[in-house]
């Protein structure tokens, strides 16, 4: 069904993201700010960690909630096999008592959050409209195989053909699990079990910025789960001071790995690449310190990524969901190394559409590296298919058409429900400038 837009009474709404992992605080502010500007409601986000500044910079209320600390979650998301169950029960729990006692302190009208566990059980409690932020592949609409991640602990006992084979099933008690973590809870606030961690993200309609084509979800999933496209970071970073020192016209590689890559990756770029005829652009995220560069190597701490992006051929990353976006947005293929789950397939997702090259932590070296770099410049057939990618991101605006789909649904509360011509209302709405925000 579809439902015609209309400009109503201003809304309070809370906004849940994991301060601990830039991806998620951006994608979420990106999202209250598109709230905020085209519709006028009250956004406060809830949220505790290093990045949790952002939202404040830019002059949103920022509400603190128990969070997880982000080298524990990394632990846990690399090992690849579940924490204890007691560990597990006690986290559930402490999120649950913090999203109450936020929402309790906020009373907002409904709530956003992306990919907060605890929300699912939470926001039924308090009595709230929930909309989720999830990529494809976190829901049970994913279209694609799920495959073991490199070095899992099932390929080192099975071997890789059996592993492969048996990883769907293993995933699927892997999120059988993770849902028992919630089960005493839900039961004292007399709600039934989760029946999977994958049920966990899912919100009353669930907001996934993706690309179609890049994750596809099955032909019956229900109306109440929305594409939005990309929601890209549009950051006041200012320019490095070596920017206008680079070179129009000479190859030019920009290294990135997100708030969550390995920093062996920048010492090695900078050995294959350092005093060659490329240029060579690293940000760091302030996870490593490099001295000395050679004269054809450029270092920030942070910069405007889709700037840097914008000058580049091939950009070098760990895979992450909000820089392979980032680098389609602006035309270019990617050469990514994931360290994590959802990494790889982001990076599989990448190989099968054609826009750049997965390469194996474990080869990983210069002459390989060398060798991508080169293949990914000299066939034009990369470069090509991302800009036709571009394209698609663009006309998505996903910010915008994130805020539009949460306002609506604030109208009418009906899950079935769609704005009618979202891409022709999305034309009418005031244009996101960019606001104070710095990493």
């Amino acid at each position: 069904m579809a439902r015609h837009h209309g400009r109503n009474a201003k809304k309070t709404i809370a906004v849940f993201c994991d301060g601990g992992f830039l991806a998620h605080v951006t994608r979420s502010f990106e999202v209250g700010r598109a709230l905020r500007h085209c519709f006028g409601h009250r956004v406060v986000f809830c949220c505790d960690g290093p990045y949790t500044h952002i939202p404040r910079d830019a002059g949103f209320d920022v509400v603190p909630v128990f969070t997880v600390n982000r080298d524990i979650t990394m632990d846990v998301a690399r090992k690849g096999t579940p924490p204890s169950l007691s560990w597990w029960k006690s986290i559930c729990d402490q999120s649950v008592a913090a999203d109450l006692q936020a929402l309790e302190t906020i009373k907002p009208d409904a709530v956003v959050a992306d990919m907060r566990w605890s929300m699912s059980t939470s926001a039924r409690v308090f009595g709230i409209p929930y909309v989720a932020v999830a990529n494809a592949c976190w829901t049970d609409r994913f279209a694609q195989p799920i495959e073991p991640p490199e070095g899992h602990i099932t390929s080192k006992i099975l071997g890789k053909w059996l592993a492969k084979a048996a990883f769907p099933m293993i995933q699927q008690q892997l999120m059988k699990f993770g849902a028992l973590g919630y089960k005493e809870v839900r039961k004292r606030h007399g709600l039934p079990p989760l029946r999977s961690m994958l049920e966990a993200v899912e919100g009353d309609i669930t907001l996934m910025p993706d690309l179609p084509e890049f994750m596809p979800v099955v032909r019956d999933t229900p109306p109440s789960f929305r594409y939005i496209g990309p929601l890209l970071w549009d950051a006041n970073i200012g320019l490095p001071p070596w920017f206008s020192k680079l070179q129009p016209g000479r190859p030019t590689i920009y290294f990135t790995m997100g708030s969550t890559g390995d920093t062996k990756f920048f010492d090695e770029a900078v050995r294959v690449f350092g005093n060659t005829e490329y240029q060579v652009l690293i940000t760091t995220g302030g996870l490593a310190e490099i001295p000395n560069p050679p004269s054809n190597v450029f270092i920030a701490k942070y910069a405007p990524g889709d700037a840097l992006m914008a000058v580049s051929d091939v950009v070098v990353s760990h895979g992450g969901n909000g820089t392979v976006y980032q680098a389609l947005s602006c035309g270019v293929p990617v050469i990514g190394f994931p360290t994590m789950f959802d990494q790889e397939i982001n990076m599989r997702q990448v190989a099968a559409l054609g826009i750049g090259i997965q390469m194996s932590n474990k080869d990983y070296t210069g002459p390989a590296l060398d060798k991508a770099v080169r293949k990914v410049l000299n066939e034009t057939r990369y470069r090509e298919r991302c800009r036709q990618l571009a394209a698609r991101i663009s006309r998505m605006d996903g910010r915008r058409r994130a805020a539009l789909h949460i306002h609506d649904f604030l109208q009418h509360k009906d899950p079935r429900e769609h704005p009618v011509t979202a891409t022709a209302i999305l034309q009418l709405l005031p244009p996101l400038d960019t606001e104070s925000a710095v990493a």
